[in-house]
């Protein structure tokens, strides 16, 4: 009975692994080009186990991250073909790309390329830097008193 429980350990560990890899080659495999008409960040809550948390009173060593928030950047592109894709992608990614803009995903990698950029200023709101205010052109230290 020992080792049927092993085997089937083995079999499952064997199965996640493979679809891993299925799943990472299909996404290299993925080819497309297309206007971005979507962007979307998913928030979601990581929970760790409470084994080894010293705040659950639990023995143990915690190991990786302890829990938090984990932010999921998605675009949408309209392909030339018609079909909406939702793609994920990086942070720095989401920033650059704007709606609008027409990029494209090369079979073999995982990076989308922006082919065209959409320069209009709706498409993203504008950033707060307009309230910095100027550099002061004075900038002596000040004078000690005596």
């Amino acid at each position: 009975m020992k080792n049927v429980s092993t085997y089937v350990v083995i079999v499952v560990f064997i199965v996640a692994i493979g679809l891993f890899i299925f799943l990472a080659i299909r996404r290299r495999e993925e080819v497309f080009e297309g206007e971005v008409i979507d962007k979307n960040i998913v928030e979601s809550q990581v929970i760790n186990n409470a084994y080894g948390n010293p705040a659950m009173r639990e023995p143990g060593i915690m190991i990786g991250n302890t829990g938090g928030l984990k932010h999921t950047y998605t675009i949408k592109v309209k392909t030339d073909q018609g079909k909406a894709i939702n793609y994920t992608i990086s942070e720095g990614k989401y920033e650059i790309i704007k709606i609008g803009d027409r990029v494209s995903k090369p079979k073999g990698t995982t990076e989308i390329t922006i082919v065209s950029s959409n320069t209009s200023a709706s498409s993203v709101p504008p950033s707060d830097a307009s309230s910095v205010g100027p550099i002061p052109t004075n900038l002596n230290p000040p004078q000690a008193i005596s």
